[in-house]
């Protein structure tokens, strides 16, 4: 039974154990390191003090106590490794530390810096933002496409006429050195060559017009009756799709109502021709003129005039024959087919044909109804021929090298047989000769000395003239030897006449023709004796 000093003492608060867990975070110890008693001191042991004894835990509690570690004394002496007790204490989360506002800004700066370097360089190795257009001018158009499309770009080829440096570019649109979005269309221009334009059936304005645009600056026309509407081109020439320059000729057929077309200057084959061609007939008469020989001169009915289809229309054509046998200047611009044909036509008959070994030019000879003997030869000066050929040279096309004419007595020009500067112009009319320059007679004619020496020259008497004519030299001899007397007149082109020898004759063709030609033939007739 508890006494009553017992029941009366106080009695302490009720104690309550908590684990580390339960214990607020407040209470728990910073440091749960074990204590260690330290040793007691000496002297009497302090009273005890009631109040404290009510509270201090004793040795029973201590025990039950998990951060009490009682004392070993071999842990005094020896080293421990340091035992790790779970803090009971949640420690406050570290607060993070923000960086100031003006380091943000700077960061933002130096990313926006760098983003735009990035931006700029990109760009101007054209990564982005399209591309620049290279200078694709005087490139061939393969060659320009090619650059371009290997960039990226979509090509159109237009195509513009010129005459010269065909297939280059000559323009670009955007011009080289822009730079474009690739979604643009490049479109080069390159040449090409001119090409007639389709303009048959067109009216002659309209066709004229599509010529000119493209670049036709040289366009005539010709006109032939039809059926169809005047004015409706039947024809162009060069051909439609044809390639051409400007400076070519271009040529339009164009419809008329019929009638005669111009055919003034055209060669009788080529008129008929003409005449054919527009429905029409032709007949030739042959007139004497100074038009060009063997042109027309006049047509009837008259050019332009209108003429129903088939109608024949009479040429005069400018005469294609010398005007005369004795106009000797114009066998050379005769045909020598056709000449063969005039003088078959004027009553010659041949004596003597042949031809030259060098050149081929006619060796011939015809005699006219009077006796008048007419020669086509390289030697004119010498009237000599040999032989019993009468081969028609002339109408196989054989030249004419130069031509003689010795007149019989019947058919001597009136007043030529005088041995007088007017006998020679009498001779001259008639063979169509002008321009004389000199004159020579037995008198005062030059001659080789053996010559002039001999009783034939003694014998002699004449009058000799030369002179020149365009291209030809001519010469009239009117003389002979004793009582015999002829009338020759001859021409050949200059050249030959330069190409001989003339030192002994004074350097004068007179003086050589006159002593060549009588003394030939004084050769020739005592060789008939």
């Amino acid at each position: 039974m508890a006494s009553t000093e017992d029941n009366e003492r106080p009695v302490a608060d009720e104690t309550v154990m908590m684990s580390p867990e339960e214990l607020p975070t407040t209470m728990m110890p910073e440091s749960p390191a074990p204590s260690v008693d330290p040793a007691p001191a000496a002297g009497p042991a302090p009273a005890p003090n009631p109040a404290s004894d009510l509270t201090a835990p004793d040795g029973i509690d201590a025990l039950d106590d998990p951060y009490f570690s009682p004392v070993v004394p071999e842990d005094l002496t020896t080293a421990h490794q340091p035992v790790s007790i779970p803090s009971p204490v949640e420690s406050l989360p570290e607060r993070k530390r923000r960086l100031p506002r003006w380091g943000i800004a700077l960061i933002v700066v130096v990313l926006l810096a760098a983003a735009g370097a990035v931006a700029c360089l990109t760009y101007e190795r054209e990564l982005w933002g399209g591309k620049t257009i290279p200078n694709v001018m005087g490139m061939s158009a393969d060659q320009a496409e090619q650059t371009l499309t290997d960039l990226g770009f979509s090509v159109d080829v237009s195509y513009q006429a010129a005459d010269e440096n065909l297939g280059v570019v000559i323009s670009c649109d955007p011009v080289p050195g822009i730079r474009t979005d690739l979604s643009e269309t490049i479109t080069i221009t390159v040449t090409a060559e001119r090409v007639i334009p389709s303009v048959v059936g067109m009216n002659v304005n309209d066709a004229t017009r599509a010529l000119a645009e493209a670049g036709a600056a040289n366009v005539s026309l010709t006109y032939l009756n039809s059926e169809q509407e005047s004015g409706t081109v039947l024809d162009v020439s060069p051909g439609e799709g044809s390639a051409f320059v400007s400076s070519d000729q271009v040529t339009l057929t164009v419809a008329r109502t019929y009638a005669v077309p111009n055919v003034a200057g055209m060669t009788a084959e080529e008129a008929l021709a003409a005449l054919e061609r527009d429905g029409l007939t032709g007949s030739v008469t042959y007139v004497e003129s100074d038009a060009e020989r063997g042109t027309v001169v006049a047509a009837n009915p008259d050019v332009g005039s209108e003429v129903s289809a088939g109608s024949t229309v009479e040429l005069s054509v400018s005469s294609i024959y010398p005007s005369s046998p004795t106009s000797l200047l114009e066998y050379f611009e005769v045909e020598p087919t056709d000449l063969a044909t005039y003088l078959d036509d004027e009553g010659y008959t041949l004596r003597y044909g042949a031809t030259f070994a060098a050149g081929g030019n006619a060796h011939a000879a015809y005699e006219g109804k009077d006796g008048d003997v007419l020669q086509i030869t390289d030697a004119p000066e010498t009237g000599s021929y040999e032989g019993d050929s009468k081969a028609d040279v002339l109408a196989r096309g054989a030249g004419v090298g130069g031509v003689r004419y010795a007149f019989a007595a019947a058919s001597v020009p009136e007043g030529g047989s005088v041995e007088s500067e007017k006998g020679l112009r009498a001779v001259m009319e008639a063979c169509g000769l002008t321009g004389l320059r000199n004159t020579c007679t037995q008198e005062d004619v030059e001659a080789p000395n053996e010559l002039r020496g001999s009783e034939a020259f003694k014998d002699a008497h004449f009058i000799c003239g030369s002179g020149v004519q365009g291209g030809y030299t001519w010469a009239v001899l009117i003389g002979g030897t004793g009582s015999s007397t002829h009338v020759v007149a001859l021409v050949a082109p200059s050249r030959h006449f330069s190409e001989l020898d003339l030192s002994d004759y004074g350097g004068d063709v007179c003086d050589y023709v006159a002593c060549t030609d009588l003394f030939a033939a004084m050769l020739r007739s005592d060789a008939h004796e």
